[in-house]
This record gives structure tokens, sequence and C-alpha cells, in this order.
């Protein structure tokens, strides 16, 4: 029997004004392009190359992605894309956006670049979708990617200009990647955990000593240090992406993540301003709880996210914690990580007290 590692992508292009290169990259593919953004990056995107792309021969069709990343919605792209003839998708945005074509590139089977417009979305460089319902949005389904993304072109200087709040989600969603992998585990060395886990472990604990440590100086400013952005983006757009191939073939306990798919499926609505970071990061604190982190550790965490206003309770994510709202998140955690251990069941109890 083989097994397939999806690890990384084939071209990772960066660098500051590296966007004047994507009419360049689309030719590597072929002459028409399928575009997929949403409403602020796509006409960003379009206003930075369109005139180029069009001036070097590059047929470019430009799709804005108003509705739900649903694998309906993904099945009318690919359609469209297949009549019109399209040599390559390329994603522009956010993570959704990510996601969406990742699916779209399988269905139509067309190469795939994807233009990443903050820290916030390493699903630009993932094999793997998380997928939404067309009606309500609620989480859906997760789909792997056929093969990796064919090339990624993250522009420092766009990235640097987004949100501070993208800033915050993305830094999170990354911190996330080490207590999830660790998930209480004491001993960490191989062969006592498999290589997968280790080769997780490994990159995992880099991105959180280094986004625990940068981590807010680069919020604060981000474009004070350029060398230090630069290192963000990388670490947050292409080794955070590798730990979630590697953590494909590991066993681990996703708390925070676990919060995340369950908050989108039952309260799409009252989580719909909240970015999927935060609610990875609200999640972590129930994480580190879960694995018995050192205090001295939670807290570090802690005032980091109130250092980024970043939400660190279930109201602050607009989902009231009443008993009900907790039971289904609880034994929706339970089922998504397949828990039955009763010291398990015991510290999810004492994860989610820390977020009510």
């Amino acid at each position: 029997m083989s097994e397939v590692l999806k690890i990384g992508v084939s071209r990772f292009v960066y660098g500051e004004g590296v966007i004047d290169t994507l009419p360049d990259e689309i030719k590597r593919y072929g002459a028409k392009a399928f575009l997929i953004g949403g409403k602020t990056t796509l006409p960003m995107i379009r206003e930075k190359i369109g005139a180029k792309a069009e001036s070097e021969g590059v047929e470019a069709d430009w799709n804005l992605m108003d509705e739900p990343n649903s694998v309906d919605f993904a099945k009318r792209l690919s359609a469209k894309a297949t009549v019109q003839k399209a040599d390559v998708i390329v994603a522009i945005g956010g993570g959704k956006c990510m996601d969406l074509s990742k699916v779209v590139s399988d269905m139509a089977k067309l190469p795939l670049i994807t233009v990443p417009t903050s820290v916030a979305t390493c699903a630009g460089s993932s094999a793997v979708s998380i997928m939404y319902t067309k009606d309500t949005g609620s989480y859906d389904c997760s789909i792997p990617k056929e093969k990796e993304v064919d090339s990624v072109i993250a522009d420092i200087d766009i990235i640097g200009d987004s949100p501070k709040r993208l800033f915050a989600s993305g830094i999170l969603d990354s911190i996330a990647k080490l207590p999830e992998i660790v998930n209480g585990r004491a001993d960490m060395t191989y062969p006592g955990v498999s290589v997968f886990k280790k080769m997780a472990y490994m990159n995992s604990t880099f991105i959180y000593d280094f986004l625990t440590k940068y981590g807010v100086e680069v919020y604060e400013n981000p474009k004070k240090d350029p060398i230090l952005l630069r290192d963000l983006v990388l670490v947050n757009l292409i080794i955070t992406s590798m730990v979630s191939g590697f953590s494909s073939g590991s066993d681990q306990l996703a708390i925070a993540h676990g919060l995340y798919d369950g908050t989108r499926k039952f309260f799409p609505i009252e989580s719909k301003e909240s970015l999927h970071g935060e609610i990875v990061a609200v999640g972590v604190l129930m994480q580190m709880r879960f694995n018995k982190d050192p205090e001295e550790e939670y807290q570090k965490v802690y005032h980091m996210m109130k250092a980024m206003n970043m939400p660190t309770k279930l109201s602050e994510l607009g989902v009231e914690p009443t008993e009900e709202n907790i039971a289904k998140l609880k034994e929706y955690n339970i089922m998504k990580n397949n828990m039955t251990a009763a010291e398990d069941l015991k510290q999810l109890d004492i994860a989610f007290e820390e977020i009510i």
C-alpha cells in the first residue's frame, strides 16, 4: 500500500512588489486565467496588474466570490472555467477564497496560483479545503487537494498593508499548531512518536517560539522591520502549512480547531463577524488548559492575545455560553477528536470552563 504526502508548494514567490510577476506566473501555465477573489481583494489586484496582464497577452476572467465557499459554488465556477477553456485558476484574498479555489482547480483539472493578501492565509499553501454549506454558511466538510498548490505569489507590500486584525488572527492560528500537536503528551521523542508527529512538532515548536517572541511587535507596526515582516510571512504562509501536511499522518487532539468547526457548524450567524483565527485563538486557551500547560506559558499567550485585541471568551465570538450551547460544542469536539478516555473528557470540561 502506498501513501502520498502533500507538503509545501511547487513555487513560492515572495518579496516586495512581486505581484507584478503574476502575469508571467500565469503564462507558465497558459494564456487564459480564471481569477477568483473577494470584494476588496479582487478589485485591488485587478487595479495593480490588470492592464499589464492584458498588454502581455493574458486573457483574464475576474470572478467575484460573493457567496460561501460551498461545494456547489465550486462546481459552478469549475463548469464556467471549463466552458471558457481556462488554463489556470488564480485565487486572490483570504483563506475561504483559497479553499474554494483549490476545490475548483481539482474539479476543473487545472493548475492553481494563489495570491494570499494577509498572514491569516496559510490555506494558500496547504493541500486541504474547509468547505461550508451553500444556504447557511455553516461548516460542511474538509476536502483534501489532489496535489500541492502550483504557485504562491506572496507580495510583502500588500500583506504588510493588511488590517492589523488579520495579523492577529493569522498569528494565533499558527500558534495553535504546537499545543494541538502536543495535546498534553510529555515525551515527543522519536520513535516514541511517529515520524509524522515528530516533524509536525519540530516545525510547530519553531512557529510557536518565533510568533510568541515577535508576533506582537509585527502586529503593532508591520513595516517597521522589513526582514521581520518577511520572515513572519514565510512562517505563517509556508511553514504553518507544512505542519498541516505532517499532522495528517499523526495522532492529535485538535481542541482549538474543534471549537472552530463546531462554532461554524452550529452558530454560523452568531459567529459571522468573527475571523477564523479569532475563534481558533479562543480555542488555543482551551487547548492549553486541556494540555495542562504551565501557567507561565498560558499567561504568555493570554497576554499576547489581549495586546492584540483578540477575543478570549466564547461570548466575544457572538456565542452565548448557555448550557445548551456549551453542550453542543462539547459533544462536537468529543466526536471530532474521537475522545473516549475519562481523563480527556474531564480535561475537556476544564477547557470549556476557561472560555465561559
